[in-house]
């Protein structure tokens, strides 16, 4: 010990940790100025960890002096006596004091910001070993038209996949947009699931063939493989049956409802059902000229066949995806009708219950009837990604004490939908919402990076920086809507709040020009405090039967400056809803 306090060992150790610490306190400010990734920061701790020993031995065998840099002599026989320490050295005392006092507070308040990020943050999960996607089926088809056919047997295995609680199903717009050049485990992370089910169709005639196999994510190892050959007029049983046998080689317990609706396969008619298909196929395209396309196909199919349970599904759900639009016309009511009928000839049809529920909350704002049928449709399909969808949007128009179950269903979309942008990004605007605002940026940025031209990860990130004060990022943000015509008007929102309330009313002016617009108009004029103009907008908004209305009376941002106001408070109460004054969390 006397030693290496002669050759100042000690001293050395002190200085290094000293300044070992101030390097990584740097580094770790001025990393993010600049743009260096945030996970070089280990390089530094790495070299600080390697460059310790050096500086020991350094020690050990040097001295720094007045004459520079000089070997360290070797003890004398009288200088092994104790030698006091000297004001320097009390000084690098207490400096090593304050970096290990920081250090364990440092790491203290890390482990609170962990645990509360843990409690806040958006729900993760371990893989489920009962999780399947189900990936897009090749079509072998000679006739490239056929192409709806294998999309439809597709979307058949997901639907009757999804009727087992047991499973876990990944929606089809996820594995719609799986990038198949990536490897079987790659594409398994991806989609967060253990198994995967591919395999082709092919078309011949009123005869087809379909070949499926089962594999194991992680490993790439094919669990099953199997071919089906069947007239198409047997179609529902061959599905049936390869969801029965993939529960069996996966080890699923069905319930004893489960095994009926799976065991239930009427025949169909060829030529209708492949009308069907095509019919379904256009809901693929996600616009509403091809809802209307698919619409008319299926009244078409109905005409030739009214008592096809499906169709009238259909229906049902291409007008309530039509309602949802700033101009709905009669499109909810049309829905219900095709609804109700489906139910009749088929009360296990998820999807009818689905667009009745949408039909309940967006169009009688019932939230009571429309909380019993989402439930209904998940009882029947788990893993429907829009029943928890539009559930996670009621209980949010409920108020704060059902916010926990609205995140809760709005983690769940993203769980079984984790690559549709959409999903994610009206998830961030969920978390935006309850003031949990590094959750609702980091989810923005990653429905961004899913698709730079979905609309709302921009919105909602732009939205959650002004509520946090950052108004130059929000008008960046809302700067990539600004060529898009139904969302140019957000930018108007962040100049409002921004306090450049001339440019926010040259957008209001644009807008009057256009139909359908009464929704953005009321919330710009929220924004800017207009309350006069604002009440106004909110008033057409609900003469227009806009299925977003209820959401304005106290949720949608910037409406707090208005929410006191005696109109918003009647009109909330004349819907059922809470105090709009109530409605959010206050940042």
């Amino acid at each position: 010990m006397t030693e290496l306090r002669r050759r100042r060992v000690f001293r050395m150790t002190a200085i290094y940790i000293v300044a070992a610490w101030i390097a990584v306190q740097v580094a770790s400010e001025a990393f993010p100025a600049l743009n260096i990734p945030a996970g070089a920061i280990r390089y530094v701790w790495a070299a600080a960890l390697i460059g310790f020993p050096v500086a020991v031995l350094f020690s050990w065998k040097y001295d720094f002096t007045a004459s520079g840099i000089r070997r360290t002599p070797k003890a004398q026989e009288d200088s092994a006596a104790f030698q006091p320490l000297t004001r320097v050295d009390h000084g690098i005392l207490a400096a090593l004091v304050v970096v290990i006092m920081a250090t364990f507070l440092g790491m203290g308040q890390r482990l609170i910001e962990v645990q509360t990020e843990t409690e806040r943050a958006p729900t993760t999960r371990a893989i489920d070993p009962n999780s399947i996607a189900v990936l897009p089926l090749e079509s072998l088809s000679p006739n490239p038209d056929d192409v709806y056919f294998a999309a439809g047997v597709h979307d058949a295995l997901i639907t009757n996949l999804s009727k087992i609680t047991a499973l876990m199903v990944t929606s089809r717009t996820s594995t719609l947009r799986v990038n198949a050049e990536l490897s079987v485990p790659e594409i398994g992370r991806q989609l967060g699931v253990a198994k995967l089910l591919e395999g082709s169709v092919l078309l011949d005639g009123d005869r087809m063939r379909v070949i499926v196999q089962l594999i194991d994510a992680a490993s790439d190892l094919h669990l099953w493989a199997d071919t089906f050959e069947f007239e198409v007029a047997d179609i529902i049983a061959m599905q049936n049956e390869v969801a029965r046998t993939i529960a069996k080689v996966i080890e699923v317990r069905m319930t004893p409802r489960e095994e009926a609706a799976l065991a239930k396969a009427e025949p169909v008619r060829p030529d209708t059902y492949r009308r069907y298909l095509k019919g379904m196929y256009q809901f693929r395209q996600e616009t509403p000229e091809a809802d209307r396309r698919g619409v008319e196909i299926l009244e078409e199919v109905l005409r030739d066949d009214p008592t096809s349970a499906l169709a009238h599904a259909g229906v049902a759900y291409g007008y309530a995806h039509l309602g949802h639009s700033p101009f709905p016309g009669n499109a909810y009511p049309k829905a219900k009708l095709a609804a109700d009928r489906a139910l009749e000839l088929d009360r296990d049809l998820a999807e009818a219950h689905l667009a009745l529920g949408m039909y309940r909350i967006y169009y009688e704002w019932d939230y009571a009837n429309a909380e019993r049928a989402f439930k209904r449709a998940i009882r029947l399909n788990p893993s429907l990604t829009e029943a928890h969808y539009h559930l996670a949007w009621l209980y949010e128009i409920l108020g704060p004490e059902r916010e926990e179950e609205s995140l809760r269903a709005g983690d769940r979309t993203r769980e079984l939908d984790p690559l549709s942008p959409f999903m994610v990004a009206w998830l961030a605007d969920q978390y935006r919402d309850a003031c949990q605002y590094e959750n609702a940026l980091s989810l923005a940025k990653e429905a961004v990076r899913l698709d730079p031209e979905h609309p709302v990860g921009w919105m909602t990130m732009g939205v959650t920086y002004a509520e946090l004060g950052e108004f130059d990022e929000a008008i960046d943000a809302h700067g990539h809507l600004a060529e898009k015509p139904s969302w140019s008007w957000v930018a108007g929102t962040s100049y409002a709040a921004a306090g450049l309330e001339d440019k926010a009313r040259e957008i209001a002016a644009a807008l009057q020009e256009y139909p359908g617009t009464a929704l953005p108009l009321a919330a710009l004029y929220a924004q800017m405090g207009d309350r006069e103009s604002a009440l106004h907008w909110i008033s057409e908004v609900e003469k227009a039967r806009m299925p977003w209305y209820p959401w304005l009376l106290g949720w949608w941002p910037g409406f707090e400056s208005i929410a006191a106001d005696p109109q918003m408070k009647a009109r909330a109460e004349a819907l059922g809803l809470p105090d709009p004054e109530t409605m959010r969390c206050r940042n």
